[in-house]
């Protein structure tokens, strides 16, 4: 049977459903990209920066956006750039965006920022580097608000409690993903991001 997103309810989930819903399908198909989009979170240099660096290293492109805002405490994608810098990357190969406080905005200020430095026009694939949990809801997000022409390639990013492997051996693992699916079917009804079909 064929569900959606959207047709869900926010009670319990099958550790099954949720592999699928969050993790299924999701691996790195070694394209090059004309950009890595990292967005931030507070602890974004611990594993999304060193991934992203690496890959840019590896040549994926030539690229890298740090997208995210202010917490309250800082702006989150200003230390992963001071990381980037400070690993060798160039400055002339950043890309800013400051304004987002959360994944939609992450996205819809980065595609204004990426039109500005790049042209959106000349994007053909993006590059997302994010948390292994949290890749699904990115993709989702930019595939709503992104031009259709624009394809993606995961670079999902392995923390130590919520990975597919293990996200359930860990109360703190346990309660991101069940966050976060209760968060993406509240988007998919709310039309925030495209209704994700779960086969």
């Amino acid at each position: 049977m064929t569900l959606y997103l959207s047709e869900l309810n926010q009670n319990s989930f099958s550790k099954e459903l949720i592999h699928d819903i969050l993790f299924k399908n999701i691996s790195d198909d070694g394209k090059p990209c004309d950009c890595i989009f990292v967005p931030s979170s507070r602890t974004g240099t611990k594993y999304r920066t060193p991934a992203a660096v690496e890959q840019y290293f590896l040549g994926r492109s030539s690229k890298i956006l740090f997208s995210g805002g202010d917490n309250g405490e800082f702006f989150e994608s200003v230390p992963m750039k001071e990381m980037a810098l400070e690993s060798g990357v160039p400055e002339k190969d950043i890309i800013m965006e400051t304004n987002s406080t959360n994944t939609k905005e992450n996205v819809i200020e980065s595609l204004l920022v990426l039109d500005k430095y790049l042209g959106l026009k000349n994007i053909q694939r993006i590059m997302i580097c994010t948390a292994f949990y949290h890749m699904r809801r990115c993709h989702l997000t930019l595939q709503k608000y992104a031009p259709s022409w624009i394809e993606y390639s995961f670079y999902p990013v392995l923390d130590k409690t919520t990975r597919p492997d293990n996200w359930w051996n860990y109360e703190n693992g346990r309660n991101r993903v069940c966050k976060e699916i209760k968060g993406l079917i509240h988007y998919a009804k709310i039309g925030d991001i495209l209704d994700f079909k779960i086969e």
